[in-house]
């Protein structure tokens, strides 16, 4: 079984001294695939296609919860219009080399988008500005220096997951309190164990999952289900417009396996394998 081994090795390897980017190269802890050029553009357009069909409003300030390896949305919010951007992260994942930021910022150009010109940049800092953008990577603290009512759309993509349990009403509530009456926001979230794409992390009691060893590994889901996540969306004030689930059509982890707090939800919930919700404040 894979993802035993995947859990071993990660917990042992998420003990050594060695930086985030060490993990990246060989391919072992990866936030995401926002450093190649074409995935970012993929999932900004996927979402804001979903809250705009008719196109983003000219002049919007919009915010990325949890950018990962890049801050290329910077680029794409400002191919449309958006007089701010904000990225939030937990930390500074994104890659600095400029010549990735400029090599995108010509690939717009060459395909007839708009882009802001980056050949003069050089640092991270130069690329944030040329976009009015600006990249916060303390997490909720990030969120809560964000002035109420502010954002006209916001968005993130297999991001909500990743929130500790503990925090993730608050965050939650957090964006809702940043979004201006009548934005929207749009998120996809991800229900698969990230070890072996099961539902494996329900094996484990809330203890051991929600423990530092555990929850600082790299492999950590918050395991909140579809169905609660949903709720949670509700009880901040958010008015749902859409949803959508992705389903397993069976189980594929045994529910005997799971620990007693997610027997006690319905096959139908925890076949939710994966969902999107589109949400107005």
């Amino acid at each position: 079984m894979k993802w035993i081994l995947k859990i071993i090795v990660k917990l042992l390897v998420s003990r050594l001294p060695l930086s985030y980017g060490f993990w990246k190269t060989i391919g072992l802890f990866r936030h995401g695939r926002m450093d190649s050029a074409d995935y970012p553009i993929k999932i900004f357009n996927l979402h804001t296609a979903r809250a705009f069909p008719l196109g983003l409003p000219n002049g919007a300030t919009i915010l990325e919860l949890g950018p990962g390896d890049s801050v290329a949305s910077a680029l794409l919010g400002f191919s449309k219009g958006a007089t701010q951007v904000y990225l939030v992260d937990v930390a500074n994942f994104a890659r600095s080399d400029v010549a990735f930021y400029q090599a995108l910022a010509l690939d717009m150009k060459n395909k007839g988008v708009a882009a802001p010109d980056l050949s003069t940049a050089e640092s991270i800092n130069d690329v944030l500005q040329a976009c009015n953008a600006r990249y916060l990577t303390q997490g909720m603290a990030s969120l809560r220096a964000i002035p109420s009512g502010s954002i006209d759309f916001m968005w993130s993509h297999s991001v909500l997951e990743h929130v500790r349990r503990f925090e993730l009403s608050d965050v939650l509530c957090e964006l809702r309190r940043i979004l201006k009456p009548g934005g929207i926001a749009s998120h996809n979230v991800d229900y698969q164990d990230h070890l072996d794409h099961a539902l494996n992390n329900l094996r484990f009691s809330e203890a051991v999952w929600e423990s530092p060893l555990f929850s600082g590994a790299g492999f950590y889901t918050n395991r909140v289900p579809a169905v609660c996540l949903h709720q949670m969306f509700r009880e901040c004030g958010f008015d749902i417009l859409q949803e959508s689930f992705g389903k397993w059509p069976d189980l594929p982890t045994p529910r005997s396996a799971m620990d007693q707090v997610f027997q006690s939800f319905s096959d139908d919930a925890l076949l939710n394998r994966t969902s999107h919700v589109l949400l107005r404040a």
